[in-house]
Parts: C-alpha cells; sequence; structure tokens
C-alpha cells in the first residue's frame, strides 16, 4: 500500500488504518512503522487522522426503568384487548418489507394465535427495535493507545570503541564516536538497525529475519555475514564486504541496489549521490579493529578527524594545510604524541598537548 499520496481523509476512509488505531496489534504496528519509514511527511496528516477516528464518539441507547414498564403494559393490553375479536385481529404492517410482503402475494387471512405466541412476536418487535437502535447509536469505541515501540542505544564517545552482542547472536563493533539505534529484540520480520559512524558486523544467520544496518540514507542487508559500514559525517559512505554476500540499497533520486561479492566494497558520495564498486584492502579497512592506524594517502582534515575520534582530543590548527595534502603512516597501539611526532617529521607541523586539546602549527 502506497500512503505517500495519502490525504487526512484517505487515512480516516481506509480500513486498514482505523482497525489499526482502534485496535492495534504487533503485525499492524509493524507494518504501519514500515510505511511511515517510507513515507515519514504523511506523520502529522496520520495523527490528525488517528484523533479523528478515535475521538468519534456516540451515545448507546438504553432503556429505562419506565420504559421497560410500559412495555410490558403495552404487551399486556396487547393480549387482553377487548376490542379484538376473539376469532381474527388486524395485521399491522411493521415495515416496507411487510407491505410488499402483503401485495405481493395473495391476501390471506390471518386468525389469532394463542396469548403466549402474541406476546413472543411483541418482544421480537421490540428486540428489533433495540438493534435497530444499537446499528443507529453504536457503543462508544474506548480509546486504546497503539503500543509503544522501544528502541535500544548503544554509543561510543571519542577515544572509546566497544563490543557488543545483540540479542540474535550478532556480533558488532563500535568504532570510536559511533552509534546504532534498533528496536529491542528486534521485530518479527526482519532486523533493522541505524548507525552513524562506524561499525564492523558478525551477522548471525536468520534467513526468516534479514538483517540490515542503514547509514546516511544507504541501507546494506544480509542474511549471515561480516562487513563493516563506515559512515562518518562530510566523509563518503563506504561498504566493505569481509564474508558472505550483502545488497546495498542506494536511494539518492532513484533507487538503485547494488550486490557485493566477498572482498568488494562500495563508496558512496552523500554529496552528488555517485557510487563506485571496487576491491579493498581489508588489513586497511579493519586496521581499527585491531587497535592500528592506517593512513594511506589520506587527506590531513580526515587523519584529523580520525585522530579525534581515536584519542577524544580536540584539535586547534594553524596556518591550515592544503586540502590536498596526502598523509602517510602506520600506528599500531600508540600514545598519541608517538603518533604526531611521526607525522610531523613528513608533514612539518610543530604540536602542543594541553590535556584534550592539541595545537598544531603547520610550518
Amino acid at each position: 500500500m502506497d500512503i505517500s499520496r495519502f490525504s487526512v481523509e484517505d487515512f480516516v476512509l481506509n480500513r486498514e488504518f482505523r482497525i489499526w488505531a482502534l485496535s492495534p496489534e504487533k503485525s499492524s504496528n509493524i507494518r504501519w512503522e514500515r510505511l511511515f519509514a517510507e513515507s515519514p511527511e504523511q506523520l502529522e496528516k496520520a495523527k490528525v487522522a488517528r484523533d479523528i477516528v478515535l475521538n468519534l464518539r456516540y451515545k448507546r441507547h438504553t432503556m429505562s426503568a419506565d420504559e421497560v414498564s410500559e412495555l410490558w403494559e403495552l404487551i399486556d393490553h396487547g393480549v387482553e384487548d377487548p376490542e379484538c375479536d376473539r376469532t381474527e385481529c388486524e395485521v399491522v404492517p411493521i415495515g416496507p418489507v411487510s407491505v410488499l410482503k402483503k401485495y405481493g402475494y395473495p391476501e390471506k387471512r390471518f386468525f389469532r394465535y394463542s396469548q403466549w405466541l402474541g406476546v413472543a412476536g411483541i418482544l421480537v418487535l421490540a428486540f428489533a427495535s433495540s438493534v435497530a437502535v444499537s446499528l443507529v447509536y453504536p457503543e462508544n469505541v474506548p480509546q486504546v493507545l497503539p503500543l509503544l515501540v522501544v528502541y535500544e542505544e548503544h554509543s561510543t564517545p571519542p577515544g572509546v570503541k566497544s563490543n557488543l552482542t545483540l540479542q540474535d547472536g550478532s556480533k558488532v563493533m563500535l568504532n570510536s564516536g559511533s552509534s546504532i539505534r534498533y528496536v529491542k529484540s528486534f521485530e518479527s520480520d526482519r532486523r533493522m538497525l541505524y548507525l552513524k559512524g562506524e561499525a564492523y558486523f558478525e551477522v548471525a544467520k536468520d534467513t526468516l529475519r534479514p538483517f540490515s544496518v542503514v547509514a546516511d540514507g544507504i541501507k546494506t542487508t544480509a542474511l549471515g555475514t561480516a562487513f563493516n559500514v563506515s559512515a562518518y559525517s562530510e566523509e563518503d559512505v563506504n561498504v566493505s564486504l569481509v564474508e558472505g554476500k550483502v545488497a546495498v540499497d542506494v536511494k539518492q533520486g532513484v533507487s538503485a541496489e547494488i550486490n557485493l561479492e566477498k572482498g568488494e566494497d562500495l563508496r558512496f558520495n552523500t554529496k552528488t549521490g555517485e557510487y563506485k564498486k571496487g576491491q579493498f584492502d581489508s588489513q586497511l579497512v579493519l586496521a581499527w579493529t585491531k587497535k592500528t592506524i592506517i593512513f594511506q594517502q589520506v587527506r590531513m582534515m580526515e587523519a584529523i578527524r580520525i585522530l579525534e575520534n581515536w584519542y577524544g582530543v580536540k584539535f586547534i590548527l594553524k596556518n591550515k594545510p592544503s586540502k590536498e595534502l596526502l598523509i602517510y603512516g602506520r600506528y599500531e597501539d600508540e600514545i598519541l604524541e608517538n603518533v604526531l611526532e611521526g607525522l610531523s617529521y613528513t608533514v612539518r607541523f610543530d604540536y602542543k598537548i594541553d590535556q584534550d586539546e592539541v595545537e598544531i602549527i603547520f610550518k
């Protein structure tokens, strides 16, 4: 179902939406959450429509004690009516169906039934009237609030990395300054995570629930595999497949799905919408998971971002270098001072470390 062009009236008149608003269930919650994830601009209209559905209040008609007493008096009067002939009584039509039946068939004479059959007929009439009133004034449906979706979130501040084991058995290693967010215990038909920053995933196999990672508009889906996703702000999104197979859904203008094999990666430019598929060096991409920093043709400003996240510090730059300046270096489980000392010989800068601030003066 496509709700991208629904109006408030369309939501109110949609049978599935009304059922969901009045009696939400797990399956309907999942279905509507998915629809709104695809069309988030429709949320406000849906909220207005839900309020309308929940606030349609009707009054239920009930008979008072006086009305019940009066009804029984009429029943008694009808049974003992002295004006009614002992052998034949007048039959009064109670609706259009009776009239049509009366004149659609040969006329028959109706003889007086027994006293109890007369009472039963009046009771049936009263019951039918009650049903009709109930249809006109249906019972007020109590407001039922939809079940809240509970999310779990894990994040790592700059200078910290963490290892997680999810409820399905999948393992996640979060790089510094990164976070993941997902529905607690996952949904019944899928395992969806939202990533900011960088993480390495070893996915537990579950053919009934695909495992997907959404990062900056790029969705990577796998059943059981190992892959790395890097999606830092203002940088390209990079998906690198270590084991198995994944499908990468690129939604930028026109949706496109790219399948990756072991050893392949996909680099996506979030500004231009361009993407490129190729091979990658696993030692280079996964170096961070082994406490190793590798700078191989890395721009200086990207290196600064890496060092800020890695060591939890803030850099202050003076006499900024050219944006095209590329640096090289490999540092395994080194302290920040040793890294800066090594880089200063090739890039030519002086540095000063003051607690969590680092001043860099380029020559």
